[in-house]
């Protein structure tokens, strides 16, 4: 996706993008051993790599508080497909990457996955902190509606490790009357009303009220063919996010395309009660 393409319906509340790291460069340690220096060009391109080895590529940039920021990029060289995520915080001068991948799994090959690599930035004094953005249970047991303008689906935070969605019929005409290309589509046949969808999730706490949230839509994958990486960085004292969908797109094709939308609390109490018919636990 180029830098300055954002269609669709999950980009109606994504906020314009950010350029206040135009110019800037960066050295992060990272925790698999690598460092890696990311230089912003300009507000189309930036450089990324270990020292010496820096690859340039086209970029999003989305800022979701003071000196926190949401870098996405694709390496179109790669296979299979590889989307990086930096969480930049230069609050806490601490940084997460996010590594999303497509066509891991042989026998499954539009299967998601996503993998975390934590780190810190150099400071202008040439110290680097010890400390790391981290894993949290800070949602469990939470819900939020996100409004992404022409319709909202509700994420429950079931544990530590999964997430679920419910569809009755009443939300699912109001997906539809959103998104009247998706009934049926060969994207809803994984949902029937009544349904309690679950699958992974992995939330990060990047500060106080901040997080980073990634969603897989591995089951639906394996049912219908192709599914989704979702990852999310979540204001809660706004009640808004910013983020990305890298996968498959509405018409069957490839996407990585950034998002954004308003989100506020709903009591998810019966669909936690329900018991998981998907995973053991």
């Amino acid at each position: 996706m180029r830098p300055d393409q954002h269609t669709g319906t999950l980009s109606v509340y994504r906020p314009p993008l950010c350029f206040e790291l135009t110019g800037r460069e960066f050295f992060m340690e990272f925790d698999d051993g690598y460092d890696r220096i990311l230089t912003f060009r300009d507000r189309k391109t930036l450089t990324f790599g270990p020292e010496g080895e820096e690859k340039e590529f086209s970029y999003e940039c989305l800022k979701i508080a003071d000196k926190c920021y949401y870098v996405n990029f694709e390496d179109p060289a790669m296979q299979p497909r590889t989307v990086f995520t930096l969480v930049v915080d230069l609050q806490t001068y601490l940084v997460t990457m996010a590594i999303g991948r497509m066509g891991m799994n042989p026998k499954y090959p539009g299967v998601p996955s996503l993998d975390y690599v934590f780190g810190a930035i150099r400071r202008s004094d040439g110290s680097i902190s010890h400390t790391r953005h981290g894993y949290t249970t800070d949602l469990v047991g939470k819900s939020i509606s996100w409004n992404y303008g022409a319709f909202d689906i509700a994420h429950v935070y079931a544990t530590e490790h999964y997430y679920r969605i419910t569809f009755s019929p009443r939300g699912l005409a109001r997906v539809f009357k959103g998104r009247p290309d998706m009934r049926g589509g060969s994207n809803m046949r994984y949902v029937e009303p009544g349904d309690t969808y679950e699958d992974y999730f992995t939330p990060i706490k990047i500060r106080d009220r901040i997080y980073l949230v990634g969603i897989l839509e591995t089951v639906k994958a394996r049912k219908i063919g192709n599914g989704n990486s979702i990852l999310v960085l979540m204001n809660l004292d706004e009640m808004h996010d910013v983020g990305r969908s890298f996968g498959s797109n509405a018409e069957g094709g490839t996407g990585n395309n950034t998002l954004g939308a308003f989100g506020v609390f709903v009591d998810a109490s019966d669909l936690l009660a329900k018991k998981s018919s998907l995973f053991i636990r």
